[in-house]
């Protein structure tokens, strides 16, 4: 661009710039920083001036004319000089930017945790203030109610023979009340169809003289608050349905302990029970039918031939075993989703000890025999919702008999007018 003369000696100072002898700034790097530091005008020195001190080959004008300029010597090294840097920080980000993005990164981990501990905090007050209220009612409802005192007395009307039998009962609804063209129910007429339901129960275990009676309570068994609006009035409803259910199963199994020589109770929840409306946020245990159990359990403690089955597997599923080797799973059947063809082949790979031979259900309202499943009637019978739907079915519960070699009769129990 420019030559300086040979052999001159070039001052180490410019009008109060300094050469660079740290890292020993050339002669021609020094004139180069002063020609630039004259363009962006950090000094005032002439262009001639600074041809005089470094003993440059060339013209003034001629100096100034290689710096000035848009394509001049001072553009093109602050163009090369941010491409450079912008390069560099698009290629390799400082030290200072990845430790920023790191912390960034830690405060948004810890804020989710902080969210997270909050809403299972939340939830679980949610949950217990919820069973409080719960608890409240029950206990006011419990205190109010007028129980029947149970005085056992063995009478069994026969000796028992090597059959066995199984009475699905499920979707009783109580707390349920319409009156439609079909079909009409109340609490009032669930009482007489549970009665009808024990007479036929009575005669046919004594006809078959019924050894062991397995009372497969299967859900369902009051309306609950799932299609309701008004949250306390429906809490208070169904406290007051579960108590009567309670006392309604009660007197039953009472009544067929009596009659039967065993009895076995198997117990599951249906989705009628459940405490939150919303599906979504429904736990497993907030299920008002567990406390149907419960009280169960306390007012038949004493009675020595009732036995009671554990769900060791699942809350809501119970395996069991007969004298003659078949082997059945209960569930209330809303988990099901209709999918019975394999459902005995899926019961038996989930429990992963059992060969499930048949599966009792309940839910549908509407007594099946698929695919070895076994789908109980309701107490109810057809609602408006089922008119609606222009489904139709009779108030009906299902008791299936088992004899030694594996035989067995499914009686559909009718039970309306």
């Amino acid at each position: 661009m420019f030559e300086m003369e040979e052999n001159l000696k070039v001052m180490n100072c410019f009008f109060g710039i300094d050469r660079d002898t740290k890292h020993n700034e050339s002669d021609w790097e020094f004139c180069l920083r002063c020609c630039l530091a004259k363009v962006n005008g950090d000094i005032d020195a002439d262009w001639s001036e600074i041809v005089e001190h470094f003993h440059l080959n060339c013209h003034p004008d001629t100096l100034r004319k290689n710096f000035v300029g848009s394509m001049g010597v001072q553009h093109v090294a602050k163009y090369y000089e941010e491409r450079a840097l912008k390069q560099q920080v698009e290629d390799e980000p400082s030290q200072a930017i990845k430790e920023l993005e790191h912390k960034q990164h830690e405060l948004w981990k810890e804020r989710q945790k902080l969210k997270d501990e909050r809403s299972n905090l939340n939830r679980a007050l949610r949950t217990e203030a919820r069973w409080e209220r719960v608890l409240e009612i029950l206990q006011e409802a419990v205190e109010s109610y007028e129980y029947d005192e149970y005085e056992y007395l063995i009478s069994h009307r026969y000796e028992g023979s090597k059959c066995e039998a199984c009475l699905l009962l499920s979707d009783w609804h109580i707390g349920s009340k319409f009156e439609t063209y079909l079909n009409s129910y109340n609490t009032d007429i669930a009482k007489e169809r549970m009665a009808k339901l024990l007479q036929n129960s009575v005669e046919y275990c004594t006809l078959h003289k019924v050894q062991t009676l397995y009372i497969e309570i299967l859900g369902d068994m009051i309306s609950g608050i799932i299609h309701v609006n008004n949250r306390i009035q429906a809490c208070e409803n169904v406290i007051g349905s579960t108590v009567v259910a309670t006392e309604m199963l009660s007197k039953f199994v009472y009544e067929m302990s009596k009659v039967v020589p065993q009895i076995k109770l198997v117990y599951c929840v249906g989705n009628h029970g459940r405490v939150n409306a919303d599906i979504k946020e429904s736990l497993n245990e907030e299920n008002f039918e567990y406390l149907i159990k419960y009280y169960m359990e306390e007012k038949l403690k004493n009675i020595p031939n009732i036995e009671w089955l554990e769900n060791n597997i699942n809350k809501e599923v119970c395996f069991f075993t007969l004298a003659n080797g078949r082997t059945i799973a209960s569930a209330h059947g809303h988990r099901e989703r209709r999918k019975y063809k394999d459902a005995v082949k899926e019961y038996t790979d989930y429990s992963g000890q059992y060969h499930v031979d048949e599966v009792h259900l309940g839910h549908l309202h509407n007594p099946q025999l698929i695919y070895n499943v076994v789908v109980n009637g309701s107490m109810m019978g057809c609602d408006e919702y089922a008119q609606n739907m222009k489904y139709h079915s009779v108030p009906s519960q299902v008791m299936r008999v088992y004899d030694s070699k594996g035989n067995f009769i499914t009686y559909e129990i009718n039970l309306g007018d």
